[in-house]
Order: structure tokens, then C-alpha cells, then sequence
């Protein structure tokens, strides 16, 4: 189990990551969306133990019950891969150009399990079998340039595997992929998730993927969670103002009636733009951009409040008694 408790995340006075609180337990599989800048990929790097060198980290994360706050790289090390691994976002650049990707898929194996090479190999092509790499016994000797974008982002998942980990981060996992291969992969994902029972968080700017791969979702805006819930519930009926404006903005995927001069209207935007770490409000983050705020939104930090099965961070939000 993962537990984030009030865990930042700051360089000088420019806050990426502000008090998150979160719980992540085997099997789950959690959605995180929000803009560029929103925190996301921090969050993922935080639990991963590799926060930038000039980060001021605080606050606490705690693995199976042991805080790793003090942990040394060489503790991290020992469980990177085996304990949580990741999916970075572009395949391309994340794979070595120089190696066969075959015996980039052994190397953790090798490393963290023992294994000799021929046993490696052996588990390398049985990882490229399960992720459904075509022909996997040629594609261990091929490099990364002779694979199309699918089969690249299959061998990441394949690497990511290797060791087992209790927690698999895909930080997103379907950019710059088709349609059609973004789907495959999201179905991959969630199916592997639940075969070895492991936690799946699937951070994406796809709203459609993680619609489909996740059970809840975590929504961020300027280092901020500031909506979770059930991924249906939010989706379907979303609670934060920031949360409105982000679902506000999704392309209509039904035919749209074009104007005289035969253009299509105009997407809905979410008012001004996002400030910088070091200029976004002490109070809401999202303060300057809010449709409801209020006198006390740009000092006051709201508290995140539960309601049924979510909960939001917002002084407007209206909680049932």
C-alpha cells in the first residue's frame, strides 16, 4: 500500500506539488487529469523517489507502512522496479536507440532478481508475449527504431513489468498513438492490472482513456487534488469548477453544424491562462480563473470535503447535510 500524507513537493517559492493526501492500495486503478503544470507527473515522480535534487520535499510517504521520507537513493533503488515501476510518456526517447530491446527488458531482471542471461532472455520474451508483441522471439533482437510506436509503448510495458511491482504508474501511456492502438493499449493495461492484482495509477490528458482504464479519479490544478471520487460519478456529474471547465472543453465527437463561412464553432476554453508555480494564489489555486469565486478564495486554502463516495476542495461547493 501507498499513502501520500500531506506530502509536498516545492522549489523556493514555487509550490509543484502542495499537501497531497492520497491512498493507494493493491488493485486499485487511479485516474489523475488536469492540465499541464497540474502537478501530475511530480506526483508520479514522488512516488517513484525521484523528485528533482533541488526539490524541498515535506510531508510523508509511506510504502507497506514505512515512511521512506529519509530514505536514501540506495533504498529507493532496491525498490524501484520491484516494489513500483513507471511508464514514462514517450516511448521513443525512453527506450536506449543503442540497445536491442530485448536485452533492455532483461537488464532489470538481471539486476534485481539474479537471473542469469539465458533466464532473462527466457522472461523477456515471456513479458513480450504477454503485453502481445507480434512475433516476440524477432522483435527481442530488433531496436527501438525498427518498432512502430504501439509495439514500443508494449516493450515499456513489458519493462515495467518485469520485476512484478505492487504499483505501476503510466504516465501517459496512449500520447501520440492512433486511436485505435490508444485503446488497445488502455485495455492492456487495465487487463494486466487486474491478472496480477496489482495498483494501476494512469495519468493522462485523455479523458476517454481514463474513462475506460480506471475505477476513480483524482483531479489536480496547480499542484492541488481538488476533486476525487468515483470515475463515472466525477465524469458524469463533477463537482469542482475546475472539474466543469476541464469536461466543458472535450471535443464533441458528434457531427457540429459549421457556420456560413462552413467553420465548426469554437471549442469552449476555461477563462485567462495557468499562472506560474511561484504566482498562483495562496489560497484556491484556481482562484482568477473560477466562475464562482468568492472574496475569500484567493487567500483561504479550502479544505478538501467529503460528500457520499467524493469529495472536493471548493468554499462554493454545496455538501448535503
Amino acid at each position: 500500500m501507498f499513502e501520500l500524507d500531506r506530502f509536498s513537493v516545492a522549489f523556493g517559492s514555487a509550490t509543484a506539488l502542495r499537501q497531497a493526501s492520497l491512498t493507494i492500495r493493491p488493485g486499485d486503478r487511479l485516474g489523475v487529469v488536469g492540465e499541464s503544470g497540474s502537478g501530475k507527473t511530480m506526483l508520479a515522480l514522488s512516488l517513484m523517489g525521484m523528485a528533482p535534487e533541488a526539490a524541498q520535499v515535506s510531508g510523508r510517504l509511506l510504502i507497506d507502512g514505512k515512511d521512506m521520507s529519509a530514505a536514501t537513493e540506495a533504498d529507493w533503488q532496491r525498490l524501484r522496479a520491484r516494489k513500483v515501476a513507471m511508464i514514462f510518456q514517450e516511448p521513443m526517447s525512453a527506450l536506449n536507440p543503442l540497445r536491442r530491446v530485448g536485452d533492455t527488458v532483461a537488464d532489470p531482471l538481471r539486476i534485481h532478481l539474479g537471473m542469469d542471461r539465458a533466464a532473462a532472455r527466457a522472461q523477456a520474451l515471456d513479458l513480450f508475449r504477454e503485453v502481445g508483441i507480434p512475433d516476440p522471439e524477432a522483435r527481442l533482437r530488433q531496436f527501438p527504431h525498427e518498432m512502430s510506436g504501439g509495439q514500443r509503448q508494449r516493450v515499456l510495458i513489458a519493462l515495467a513489468l518485469a520485476c512484478d511491482p505492487a504499483l505501476l504508474i503510466a504516465d501517459e501511456p496512449t500520447t501520440a498513438l492512433d486511436a485505435n492502438v490508444k485503446l488497445r493499449i488502455t485495455d492492456l493495461l487495465v487487463r494486466l492490472a487486474e491478472q496480477r492484482g496489482m495498483a494501476l495509477l494512469f495519468i493522462s490528458h485523455d479523458l476517454a482513456s481514463v474513462a475506460r482504464a480506471t475505477q476513480d479519479i483524482m483531479v489536480m490544478y496547480g499542484g492541488d487534488i481538488v476533486e476525487r471520487g468515483p470515475t463515472a460519478e466525477v465524469l458524469h456529474d463533477p463537482a469542482h469548477p475546475y472539474t466543469r471547465g476541464l469536461l466543458g472543453a472535450r471535443p464533441d465527437p458528434a457531427p457540429q453544424q459549421r457556420d456560413a463561412a462552413g467553420r465548426r464553432p469554437r471549442l469552449p476554453t476555461i477563462p485567462g491562462t495557468v499562472p506560474a508555480l511561484h504566482a498562483l494564489a495562496a489560497g484556491c489555486r484556481f482562484s482568477g480563473r473560477c466562475p464562482v469565486e468568492r472574496p475569500d478564495c484567493a487567500t483561504v486554502k479550502p479544505a478538501m470535503r467529503a460528500f457520499g463516495t467524493r469529495s472536493a476542495a471548493c468554499h462554493a461547493l454545496e455538501v448535503p447535510a
